[in-house]
């Protein structure tokens, strides 16, 4: 493959409200992430954490890097049809960390 392009892309820099529509949009009933931090304490605690989320993600978008923990996922089999025994009767799902999903949501980005 050939080498990155540091500067190819371009994001927008994200406002407080569309952080706050993005939590909001959010189902209560979604399972938590690795981080145990599920959508209704986030909706809970938003006012509280939206100045030091928006400078992260914006430092995220800025830099082109993904902090580690939001890479990681908690996977969970979830079982098919057929024999409970086998392997080949589940599928995996990957529940991702809240704030994951809030960068992922942005999508205010130019391909220069």
């Amino acid at each position: 493959m050939p080498a990155p392009v540091k500067e190819s892309m371009f994001c927008s820099p994200l406002t407080c409200t569309e952080i706050f529509q993005i939590i909001a949009k959010f189902k209560n009933n979604k399972s938590p992430g690795p981080d145990n931090i599920g959508p209704r304490l986030l909706k809970e605690v938003a006012n509280e954490i939206i100045d030091p989320l928006l400078y992260l993600f914006n430092l995220s978008l800025s830099t082109g890097t993904v902090p580690n923990s939001l890479k990681i996922a908690k996977v969970i089999p979830v079982y098919k049809k057929g024999m409970r025994s086998l392997i080949q009767n589940y599928r995996p799902i990957s529940l991702l960390s809240i704030f994951d999903k809030i960068l992922e949501k942005n999508n205010v980005f130019t391909v220069v």
